[in-house]
Parts: C-alpha cells; sequence; structure tokens
C-alpha cells in the first residue's frame, strides 16, 4: 500500500505525457465539461456571459468581421463565440474534439439558421484549403499544450491566415504563477462525482516546475475495475516569452492585451491576450 500511495504522489517528468483529449470524449466526463461551459455565472470552462458578449463585441469591431470575411474558432466547444461571431454575417467555422460539445453548437446554429460549420477535428493537425480572416483561440487552451504541439498550433494557424488575418488567444500570466500552491488532497468521488459515475477514490496533486513556469493538476482516479491519471499542464507566459515564441514560428505585429475585450495590458492580472498576423501577410490596419 505504501509503494502504491508513493506512486500516486509522485511527481511526474515535465511533459510526461498529456490526456486534454480525453477531457472532451470521455462520455461523463463530457457530459460534466458541457455543463460548465454552459454555466453563464462562471469562469470554469467559457467564461461569464458579460464578458464574452464584450470580447465577440470587440473583436467584431476591431477586425472588421461581418459579410466576406471568414472566422475559425479553435476548440469552439459548445458554439457560445461561433454562434455570435456568425451573426455578423461572417462565414464561420469551429472546430473541436468533443462531440457532446459539437452538438450542442450546431443545434444553437440551427435554431437561428446559422451557416456555421463545426467540424470535428483536432486543431493541431487540421489543414484544409480555406484561409481565415481572424482565428480565435479562447479560454487559455494555448496554456494546456506542450511545447511541440505549440509549435504544432502555431504552423497550423500560419498556414490557415489570409493576408492580413490574425491570431487572437489568451493565456495565463506570470502573475498567475505566483499563486499556485503545491498541494495534495484525497476524497471519495472527488469532485462531486466529476470523473465518473461509478464510486471511485480520487486523488489531486498541484505541483510546479520553477524554471519553466509550468504547473500541474494531476488526478488519480480508482474504480474498482480501472485506474486512470489526468494531467492538467498550465504555462505561464511573459509577453517577452510569448512574443518570442510567435516570431519564432513566422508571425509577427505582436499585440499584447489585458483581455479578450480590448483591456490595457495589466502585468498583476492572471490573464492577458495576444494578436499576431503571419510574417508573410500585411496587417490589416485595426478599426
Amino acid at each position: 500500500m505504501f509503494e502504491q500511495l508513493a506512486a500516486v504522489n509522485a511527481r511526474p517528468a515535465l511533459y510526461a505525457t498529456t490526456t486534454t483529449p480525453e477531457l472532451w470524449t470521455d462520455p461523463h466526463i463530457s457530459r460534466k465539461m458541457l455543463a460548465a461551459h454552459l454555466d453563464p455565472d462562471v469562469d470554469l470552462s467559457s467564461y461569464r456571459t458579460a464578458y464574452l458578449e464584450r470580447a465577440v463585441d470587440w473583436m467584431t469591431d476591431h477586425f472588421g468581421i461581418g459579410e466576406g470575411r471568414r472566422v475559425a474558432d479553435f476548440g469552439c466547444g459548445p458554439g457560445l463565440y461561433t454562434t455570435r461571431l456568425a451573426r455578423t454575417g461572417a462565414e464561420v467555422t469551429g472546430l473541436d474534439l468533443s462531440p457532446r460539445s459539437l452538438d450542442h453548437a450546431r443545434a444553437l446554429a440551427a435554431a437561428e439558421n446559422l451557416p456555421v460549420r463545426h467540424l470535428r477535428q483536432d486543431y493541431l493537425t487540421y489543414r484544409e484549403a480555406i484561409r481565415y480572416d481572424l482565428i480565435i483561440m479562447i479560454m487559455r487552451d494555448y496554456c494546456a499544450l506542450a511545447p511541440g504541439s505549440r509549435a504544432a498550433l502555431l504552423r497550423t494557424v500560419h498556414e490557415h491566415l489570409a493576408p492580413g488575418g490574425a491570431f487572437v488567444f489568451d493565456v495565463d500570466s506570470a502573475a498567475a504563477f505566483a499563486d499556485v500552491t503545491e498541494q495534495a488532497s484525497y476524497a471519495p468521488s472527488l469532485m462531486d462525482g466529476f470523473w465518473s459515475d461509478r464510486p471511485y477514490f480520487g486523488f489531486h496533486n498541484t505541483y510546479r516546475y520553477e524554471r519553466e513556469r509550468v504547473s500541474l493538476d494531476k488526478y488519480e482516479i480508482v474504480e474498482a475495475d480501472r485506474h486512470r491519471v489526468f494531467l492538467n499542464w498550465v504555462r505561464h507566459f511573459t509577453p517577452d516569452e510569448l512574443t518570442a515564441e510567435l516570431g519564432a514560428a513566422g508571425f509577427t505585429d505582436v499585440r499584447v492585451l489585458g483581455d479578450l475585450a480590448g483591456a490595457p495590458y495589466d502585468s498583476r492580472a492572471p490573464h492577458f491576450t495576444v494578436h499576431a498576423c503571419a510574417a508573410d501577410s500585411v496587417a490589416a490596419e485595426p478599426r
């Protein structure tokens, strides 16, 4: 028993593995994730409705989104952004791995007769001839990716941006890393049954990787007939680090903002937003 508990509490090697897709494809967990997305009063999986509306208004105005423009949402979830952006008359595409979330997104669009394309696609490997004027990635998905996966994502985005197009996404900040505390906890049915609809024992460990400024929440879920591990990695960035990473991937005209609604950057805030253009395109003048 001691050896088993020691293994449960062992610190994984940095980016030893990633388990993000399982959160969106497991039938039980994806249902819980969708419920969190659709709660308008929490920031767990999607932002609160009031902020979401401000973000869409800012992006629509700043990037001139409307008829004749093409927009893609990488990791679109249940269509909270794709539906609102499609109301402008733009051609909108959403990519996601979760069948449950995509079903909800398609139902939202159909209810308003909006011709949104919702594709079950991995945005790391997505390839299509279409080019977009704006690609968005919301809720700090970028920070959950290992370095190789971030490079793959940026290649995908670069290949799919039209001349003058922009990539807009938000990240966790270095300031937020200062608030991460290493800890360990245990509970039967940890997180009120979030991880399974059957009885289970849950172990949650939080780790800090100081040099790389990465945090990890590791969840070990033990049921009668299976033992699963979920790893939630979060890279915390400074604007300079992110600008350098984008520059190495062929992006230019990198602009740092405080949030998705165009607020000024604040180094003390837990998140910030970046938008950038592909280096071989001409940056459009913001409106």
